[in-house]
């Protein structure tokens, strides 16, 4: 036989080149998108050529009215008003364009409206009472503007059309979030209407400097997206950096803000996030007060923050309302919940199995008792116990909400009491069990509690193999991984590693809040200061009250039921 031809490899712009009239000629729909982008030129002044292209790029959706109507002046001018059903204002519509146009133009003498610039002059400035009203003379852009919710005027005898910022559809009101309650603090919530969501932060940050850059994601979709950040505090690098990304997002169609994360995220093979999402709008400006970017999409409740690190998705925002006594101490709370839901399983399989020797005699005792009917070993029993958990908790999450506390509370008792009972589980590895769960529910953020919860399984393979060098061989694996990680170059174990003092008083001990006079370092903002040298009371109140403060004493009959009044 002979020696076989190497392969050469295909370059990357002769790749390219051939897959690109595959996509061209799919049947996806970009015969139209290239249809529409054939007719990028201005538009027409005849008013019956205009109409006939429209038709033609917009197709045959019977959602999209074209009302034709004269105004009402001696010139007879005909016009249409082009429109989506059910995304714009009709009464607003009808009010402010058809009837100043259809009744009231009529008492506008003709030669008033002669020329082009007279008509257009008259319209934007005495009879389109809209406060959002601009100018197109581009297909492409007009298309655009009525697919977006917009209403647009076309004037026979003008090259531009009229677009008119009319947009209204059924939305949910603003409520408190599901995923994120609180016993103090606010209750409200975003909802799917983007500049809603944008509102509701500018009500808590009153700022000039407070700015909001539009980008338009989704080849098909449109989906407008809000960037929101301090100008004067957020680094410029990390905002042009995120904008940047954003717009290099090349995809059909952008659904929900879930779709920018991993999109724009640095590291997409990690089960880690990198970015943090929210539904309350006290979160993000919290962050944006930080330095930190706020992306806002419409159609999605959750706003993203970036840069995040891992010490952004541990605390909860109830942490920042109560003291910094109870909230350090809460913390811990939670963080030793964490550590009990990734290792505890892992390190009951390995002292069972090769490590009997660091439990106590009683106690080694009564597990041997409990587990002496029990077939399986310790891993295999875990991992059974462990994904009849986690389908408990799935299925409740799909169920609606009367029905899945009882699937929750009532299937997992009536499962774990009868696995012990036929001799399949111990009821030691139901108590593990059950104490894994509880200290997953205490992390706040759902996506490090589902990170946690996939780990946990490699985990439990290892030391079931290897035994505790097996775990923590898993560990600083684990560990290794999360040094590496960077969110927009930000290292997502700071202010940890690298450590920074000023992000130190926000991990697992919250310093006051008078005392946090600096914005954390580690996002590098442009302004690292909060707040002046002595913000608070507590920090110069020596010099207010040298001797202490009291209030001036009660007169000598107060004690006796009142006061008399002095002439």
């Amino acid at each position: 036989m002979g020696r076989r031809r190497k392969r050469q490899p295909i370059p990357a712009a002769a790749l390219k080149g051939r897959r690109q009239p595959e996509v061209n000629g799919s049947e996806t729909g970009a015969k139209n998108s290239n249809l529409v982008a054939s007719y990028d030129r201005p538009l027409s002044k005849d008013l019956s050529e205009n109409v006939d292209i429209l038709k033609q790029l917009l197709g045959n959706s019977d959602d999209i009215i074209f009302r034709d109507f004269t105004i009402g002046n001696a010139n007879e001018l005909k016009a249409v008003l082009i429109l989506v059903d059910g995304l714009v204002d009709k009464e607003s519509l009808q009010l402010n364009v058809m009837t100043p146009l259809m009744l009231w133009a009529k008492k506008i003498a003709a030669p008033a409206v002669t020329t082009p610039e007279a008509i257009r002059a008259l319209l934007s400035e005495h009879f389109l009472s809209f406060l959002e009203l601009k100018e197109e003379n581009n297909y492409p852009k007009v298309i655009d503007a009525i697919l977006g919710a917009d209403a647009v005027l076309i004037i026979d005898g003008l090259d531009i059309a009229f677009i008119l910022g009319a947009k209204k559809w059924e939305h949910r009101s603003i409520s408190e979030p599901s995923n994120e309650n609180l016993i103090r603090g606010p209750r409200e919530g975003f909802n799917e209407l983007m500049k809603s969501s944008v509102a509701l932060v500018r009500r808590r940050i009153k700022d000039p400097k407070l700015t909001v850059k539009f980008v338009t994601v989704g080849q098909r979709s449109k989906t407008e997206c809000a960037v929101l950040y301090l100008e004067d505090v957020a680094n410029p690098v990390l905002v042009n950096e995120v904008r940047r990304r954003l717009e290099l997002i090349d995809y059909d169609g952008i659904l929900d803000s879930g779709f920018i994360e991993q999109f724009i995220q640095d590291s997409p093979y990690s089960p880690f996030p990198q970015i943090q999402y929210t539904e309350r709008p006290d979160r993000v400006a919290a962050a944006i007060l930080e330095g930190r970017i706020a992306i806002i999409s419409d159609g999605s409740p959750n706003a993203l923050l970036a840069p995040a690190t891992l010490s952004n998705f541990l605390p909860s925002p109830e942490d920042y309302y109560e003291s910094w006594i109870l909230s350090t101490a809460l913390r811990i709370v939670r963080t030793f919940g964490i550590l009990n839901s990734i290792l505890l399983p892992s390190l009951y399989i390995a002292f069972v199995n090769f490590h009997q020797e660091v439990i106590p005699t009683k106690l080694a005792l009564a597990m041997a008792g409990a587990r002496s009917g029990v077939p399986f070993t310790a891993l295999v029993e875990a991992f059974l116990m462990e994904l009849t958990f986690e389908l408990l908790r799935e299925a409740g999450i799909r169920l609606p909400n009367p029905i899945a506390s009882t699937i929750g509370i009532v299937g997992g008792i009536i499962i774990g009491q009868a696995a012990v009972s036929a001799g399949l589980v111990s009821p030691i590895m139901v108590i593990v069990v059950a104490l894994t769960a509880i200290g997953s529910f205490a992390i706040p953020s759902f996506n490090v509690a589902l990170s946690i919860r996939i780990l946990r399984f490699p985990l439990m393979a290892l030391a079931g193999i290897f035994g505790l060098y097996g775990l923590t061989a898993g560990v600083i694996l684990i560990v290794l991984h999360i040094v590496t990680l960077k969110s927009f170059g930000v290292p997502y174990l700071s202010p940890v590693a690298p450590q920074t003092l000023s992000g130190l008083t926000d991990t697992i001990v919250r310093a006051p809040i008078w005392k946090r006079q600096r914005r954390p370092g580690i996002f590098r903002p442009h302004n690292p200061f909060r707040s002046g040298p002595a913000p608070s009371y507590y920090q110069h109140k020596q010099d207010l009250h040298p001797g202490g403060f009291e209030i001036a004493p009660l007169p000598d009959d107060a004690e006796e039921g009142g006061s008399k009044l002095e002439p």
